[in-house]
């Protein structure tokens, strides 16, 4: 959206920005916890089968996170100008493609794995899989307390 003349851009207050500035390290958090909690109640709940899965599955979600943070910051810091102007565009536009393709094939080979193998499951490895959303409930109710809390 353009500016309008006479207007200046908004900038985030400093407390807002404090807190947003944790959200990451705040989620990395909760996956961990969540990702321990969750493999515990599953295999005391179904065994080592569904503990195994979870756990492959709330690894490979962490991985996955991980990934899409380092591409999202990549894209933000060419977006702003902020990469060096001797690197090749091509080859990170490449590089970006690879890296995509290849966390989607291992999820899917992982699963595939899972389900050739009939020891592991497959519903705890797809639970595992959703782990980063739970993450990130997690930090959402943490804002929401946090803005409710301030007033």
């Amino acid at each position: 959206m353009p500016e309008e003349a006479g207007t200046e851009p908004q900038t985030i207050p400093a407390p807002e920005a404090e807190l947003l500035a944790g959200t990451e390290r705040r989620i990395h958090r909760a996956m961990v916890a969540l990702g321990a909690a969750g493999t515990i109640l599953c295999w005391l709940w179904r065994g080592w089968g569904w503990g195994a899965g979870f756990a492959i599955g709330a690894v490979l979600s962490a991985l996955n996170f991980r990934w899409m943070t380092t591409a999202v910051h990549a894209l933000a810091d060419a977006a702003s100008g902020q990469t060096a102007a001797s690197a090749n565009p091509l080859r990170r536009s490449a590089g970006v493609w690879v890296r995509f393709l290849f966390r989607y094939a291992l999820i899917g080979l992982a699963g595939y794995a899972i389900f050739k193998s009939s020891f592991i499951s497959l519903g705890a490895f797809f639970l595992g899989l959703f782990l980063f959303i739970a993450a990130i409930l997690a930090e959402i109710c943490y804002q929401v307390y946090c803005a409710f809390r301030s007033e």
